[in-house]
């Protein structure tokens, strides 16, 4: 009986678990909106550059914007083009293949194969997308907002609690990984599984931009710990390099530098395979502030930026790595194809 009840309960349970959007169905998800922009006069350019810029568990993200070739301001090329009323709807993606200079003369996207990347720079729009339900939201971007996390409407799609209600927003925006000095001359040898034995610290940065309209004061917490990636009892210290207190003006922004505390126990307890991506979801749903924010002290998850690499580097940056997350293609690679006529 006892054996049936807990069939009976994974069978409801995974029946309420709504199954992910297919790429197929997120691309027409995707060009149903820039058609409404095409439609409306926004997009007036032969190609659209349909860029996507994050991917976590729930949610993506893309960049929309107006361009003059098939290729992206980052020299990237489309893994797939649709059309619509004369313009073609370039898709960018974070790991799917490239389409090829030659596929894309063959099949009359492109007049010439030997074609620039986008020059036509415009601030453009951005559209995110639930993978498990039908939401989406369109926002037009502007100068005046340097990064994807700054817009509220789009807080809800990153990693993280939402800053609404918060006198601060938050982002992790950088989580290097430090190796020592003697691992230079293999930096580009390390096996990733392995890395974890080689990690001295982690380093990075995290952006605060105030959202009130007086001065916020950030001082050192109760607990003595000024940020950390909480894992249990391996929870990993995040240690400012900027002294406290910080004040922040009211709607300015700052960027505090942070080093780890030594990481032997916080590496420890991590799986054996896919290391960096155990490290990597710990960081970008588990990282917590606990300052001391205009007298009151604080313990709330902090945005993830959405970064979908990271370096790995010595001490004394002379060379660095990029890790990417699994199942993105090596962005680096790419732009060495791109201007490889």
């Amino acid at each position: 009986m006892k054996n049936l009840v807990y069939v009976i309960l994974f069978i409801l349970l995974g029946g309420c678990v709504s199954p992910s959007f297919s790429p197929v169905e997120i691309h027409q998800r995707v060009a149903e909106q820039v058609k409404v922009l095409i439609d409306s006069g926004y997009l007036q350019t032969p190609y659209i550059e349909i860029n996507e810029v994050l991917s976590n568990d729930s949610s993506i993200i893309y960049s929309i914007k107006g361009s003059d070739s098939p290729g992206s301001d980052g020299a990237e090329l489309p893994s797939k083009v649709m059309t619509y009323k004369g313009k073609y709807l370039c898709f960018i993606e974070l790991d799917e293949q490239e389409m090829s200079r030659t596929e894309l003369f063959e099949k009359g996207i492109v007049a010439d194969s030997n074609f620039h990347e986008n020059l036509h720079l415009d601030d453009g729009w951005v559209l995110a997308l639930r993978k498990y339900e039908n939401g989406s939201t369109l926002v037009k971007k502007v100068l005046s907002s340097a990064f994807l996390f700054e817009y509220p409407q789009l807080w809800s799609y990153f990693s993280g609690e939402t800053p609404q209600g918060k006198p601060a927003l938050m982002a992790l925006f950088t989580h290097d990984i430090i190796v020592p000095d003697s691992c230079i001359s293999t930096l580009f040898d390390l096996e990733l599984d392995s890395m974890r034995y080689y990690i001295r610290r982690f380093s990075g940065k995290i952006s605060v931009r105030n959202l009130t309209d007086s001065i916020l004061l950030m001082n050192n917490p109760t607990r003595n710990m000024c940020y950390a990636v909480v894992n249990g009892e391996d929870t990993l210290k995040l240690i400012l390099r900027d002294s406290l207190p910080v004040m922040i003006g009211p709607h300015g922004y700052r960027s505090l530098r942070y080093d780890s505390e030594i990481p032997y126990s916080f590496l420890g307890k991590l799986p054996d395979r896919n290391v960096w991506m155990s490290m990597y979801k710990l960081f970008s749903d588990s990282t917590f502030c606990f300052l001391n924010i205009n007298g009151a002290p604080q313990s709330f998850r902090i945005i993830h930026g959405g970064n979908y690499f990271s370096y790995l580097r010595d001490s004394l940056s002379l060379r660095n790595r990029y890790i990417y997350n699994e199942g993105v293609d090596d962005k680096e690679e790419r732009i060495r194809r791109f201007f490889k006529w």
